[in-house]
């Protein structure tokens, strides 16, 4: 059994928009971390940063796919009006539901977690313990769906944690707008867990979460442009 959330009815196929707006603002900051690979070679974090951006942006378009299909289903219940004809739709659409649910998560803790690496360099049997754990955390979050986003928030807690040290390190204005980026992602983690309270929390969770993707947008611009200057001289 899969525990579902819904947000408001006021807010439905919003965040749809939200989550393709974030899959744009993803696919920028990976276009921008291999333009930066691109100058600077030698340090391959642009590309595993690429890389991971890339997978949490496919977790954002199955997340369209789980979305879509429950509105779709909404909207045929209240048409149709008929228990028989509602089922047969929402058995239609049960496959890209399911597929939707689990490349989401599966894909999301993978990317996190290659972000993760980055910074803290695994071996190979830390690799399949890693692997495990997600596969685990996405199984159980399919009948308590906070476990998820507890699972997002220890991952997320780890990296800017990263981010805070490595600012605190060379104190400058890149350093600080990812730390922020990533803070606000982390409290769009926090919010979520708590959405089953009350529906406007998922609203905030979702422009919480999209403010956090843009600061990292903001952050990979001003590297490049850095980037470019030096290259300049």
């Amino acid at each position: 059994m899969i525990e579902l959330v819904y947000s408001p009815n006021w807010f439905h196929g919003k965040d749809i928009i939200i989550d393709t707006v974030s899959i744009v603002v993803l696919s920028l900051i990976a276009f921008f971390s291999i333009r930066c690979y691109r100058i600077d070679k030698e340090n391959k974090n642009y590309l595993y940063l690429a890389i991971s951006f890339i997978v949490i942006a496919f977790s954002f378009l199955f997340s369209i796919i789980t979305n879509f299909t429950i509105y779709y289903k909404s909207i045929e219940t209240a048409n149709l009006g008929f228990l028989t004809l509602t089922y047969q739709a929402m058995r239609s659409t049960d496959i890209l539901f399911f597929i939707g649910y689990l490349m989401h998560r599966i894909l999301m803790l993978s990317g996190l977690f290659m972000l993760y690496c980055i910074y803290d360099k695994h071996s190979k049997s830390g690799m399949f313990l890693g692997l495990y754990l997600i596969l685990v955390s996405t199984y159980f979050s399919r009948s308590a769906y906070y476990i998820f986003h507890l699972t997002m928030l220890v991952m997320l807690l780890i990296i800017t944690l990263q981010y805070w040290k490595n600012y605190r390190k060379v104190m400058n204005k890149t350093s600080k707008w990812l730390f922020y980026g990533f803070s606000l992602i982390t409290l769009s983690q926090i919010v979520f867990i708590f959405i089953n309270t009350n529906p406007l929390l998922y609203v905030a969770a979702e422009i919480i979460q999209l403010l956090g993707y843009i600061g990292l947008l903001i952050t990979f611009i001003k590297v490049l442009k850095d980037g470019k200057k030096k290259g300049k001289k």
